[in-house]
């Protein structure tokens, strides 16, 4: 049976272990191998400890849980950006659940929450030039391929990453 919920700080090991898995799993290139299958478990674990422990106030996780485990997640932060609304930060699913939606869900229930805050609330995301499936996930829900940047606040690499916009979150909304 699949579930959704809010995040628990108790969380935060099976968050980062599924972080850490798709990372390795979709930015191999990107990231240095030494980082995705040494140092990235250890970052991402504390990161999620903080954010579960310490959360900000505009932050919003949500889990998708089958069978008791965390399959999915979504972290945002809403009304992050004047001019582009919420940012989800993460938008992980496991491999071996992808295609059934999950991913989908969680994003609805992200833009209900965006909703909530701002009625006429927008979202934007960023993704890596290189996650060609992502990226073709995200335009199938009405993304926008805003601008392409060079960044490396992530990873220990300098990639391309795209920004993706919504600028109406209404039929986002809807899953």
């Amino acid at each position: 049976m699949l579930t959704y919920r809010q995040a628990k700080a108790s969380d935060y090991l099976e968050i980062a272990k599924l972080h850490v898995k798709n990372w390795q799993q979709h930015y191999r290139g990107d990231f240095s191998d030494h980082f995705l299958d040494v140092e990235a478990e250890l970052e991402r674990e504390e990161v999620w400890k903080d954010r579960l422990s310490n959360p900000s106030p505009n932050q919003v996780v949500l889990v998708a849980e089958k069978d008791g485990e965390i399959c999915g997640f979504a972290c945002a932060f809403l009304e992050d950006d004047a001019e582009h609304g919420t940012l989800l930060d993460n938008l992980h699913v496991l491999a071996t659940v992808k295609g059934k939606g999950i991913g989908r869900h969680l994003m609805g229930m992200v833009a209900q929450e965006a909703l909530k805050k701002k009625p006429k609330g927008k979202l934007y995301l960023w993704v890596l030039k290189n996650n060609t499936s992502a990226m073709a996930f995200y335009e199938r829900l009405g993304g926008v391929n805003f601008e392409t940047v060079a960044g490396n606040d992530i990873g220990d690499q300098e990639v391309l990453k795209c920004r993706v916009t919504w600028d109406s979150l209404k039929e986002l909304a809807r899953w």
